[in-house]
């Protein structure tokens, strides 16, 4: 597989949303708001604000960032959204922080059709799938990385994405040691867009943050661009 026929597939394969009404052809698509992490200060990496704009183009609708380590929420333009959590992993930000964005818009009398987290979408895991595939047959053994998570929830969350994959995942602060004794492993973190974590591992041969990665950000445009 190369990278034209993986983002083909990824676009023509299958429906994103099968559950969810289509836009009829004279309806405008609905505007979204995007809540992502963020680096320190509110800033919004590069690979981000490439989505959003991408989105936007594709939808002729408004897109607008919640991004979560800024001091100030950008304050709602469009009275009707999607509310789109761009978190990975099921942590305290999409089980807290999304439900109070949500309650924060609509005291503001935005209409919001909140979406879950990105993590549970079974279209994400279909895109990750193809593109590990490809990376495994280039001969590379892969680990998981991801940040530490509280147990509970979150660990049986990350057993189900180590069945899905068959490869071992790795918390960031035991990856030193794991290291030693795997030698051979290539981190991949399970990062969105870069971070500390994602630089440290890229550091140590690791591979970049999934948004990064061309054929990964395309796929993700292509999901968002297709909700109603």
């Amino acid at each position: 597989m190369n990278r034209n026929h993986l983002t083909t597939s990824v676009q023509g394969a299958f429906d994103p949303w099968p559950l969810l009404r289509k836009r009829g052809e004279s309806g405008g698509a609905t505007a979204l708001r995007l809540v992502v992490h963020g680096r320190s200060g509110g800033l919004v990496p590069p690979c981000v604000r490439e989505i959003s704009v991408a989105v936007a183009e594709c939808r002729a609708a408004p897109v607008e960032l919640e991004v979560l380590t800024a001091e100030v929420p950008t304050a709602a333009q469009c009275d009707s959204q999607w509310l789109v959590p761009l978190l990975l992993l099921p942590g305290s930000h999409a089980r807290s922080d999304v439900p109070l964005i949500r309650d924060r818009l609509r005291s503001e009398g935005v209409v919001v059709k909140p979406l879950p987290f990105l993590g549970s979408w079974e279209c994400w895991w279909v895109l990750m799938s193809r593109w590990i595939e490809v990376v495994v047959a280039q001969n590379r053994s892969l680990a998981l990385v991801h940040h530490p998570l509280r147990p509970g929830l979150s660990d049986r969350f990350l057993i189900s994405v180590q069945r899905r994959f068959g490869l071992p995942v790795v918390a960031f602060d035991v990856w030193d040691q794991f290291a030693k004794n795997q030698p051979n492993m290539v981190p991949l973190p399970l990062s969105l867009a870069p971070n500390r974590m994602s630089e440290a591992l890229g550091q140590a041969g690791g591979l970049p943050s999934l948004l990064e990665v061309p054929e990964l950000r395309q796929g993700l445009i292509h999901c968002l661009a297709a909700l109603p």
